[in-house]
């Protein structure tokens, strides 16, 4: 990402965001800071999510959240720089995840209002059997143990 090009207004932008979106998804000193959030998130669903996490998972996904709300607010420089970024790894969690099978009205598309990545689960898992598995993770996922 080339930040040579950026404005006092892309930097104003920026800045006005995480200010924005502070209370909502909690604080965020950079901009770049949340899109890294979102590669560990899911460079760690490919390797094999930890289901000992389980409960973690879906709020872990507000990291994609946060940018999804941001990128809106962004000037269009700044949007342009950050907006290939994360479709590359939005392009690997759908790669690493599969779609959840609907479980009633909490998981049909209405509820997660355009937010994709909240209908998606992980295909590869470290499983501790004892930790059951949302219904709506189904086929069930591959296990690292296997």
């Amino acid at each position: 990402m080339d930040v040579s090009q950026l404005s006092a207004e892309d930097y104003a932008s920026a800045d006005r965001v995480q200010r924005l979106l502070a209370g909502s998804f909690g604080p965020s000193p950079t901009l770049f800071r949340p899109m890294r959030s979102w590669q560990d998130f899911v460079v760690g669903v490919e390797a094999g999510f930890d289901t000992t996490w389980i409960w973690e998972y879906y709020n872990d996904l507000s990291r994609r959240g946060w940018l999804h709300e941001a990128l809106p607010l962004l000037t269009p420089t700044l949007r342009a720089l950050c907006q290939p970024v994360i479709e590359r790894w939005d392009a690997r969690y759908c790669a690493a995840t599969g779609p959840i099978k609907p479980q009633g009205l909490l998981t049909s598309r209405s509820s997660t209002q355009g937010r994709w990545w909240h209908d998606r689960f992980p295909l590869l898992i470290d499983h501790d059997q004892e930790i059951p598995l949302p219904p709506s993770w189904s086929p069930e996922p591959r296990r690292l143990t296997e």
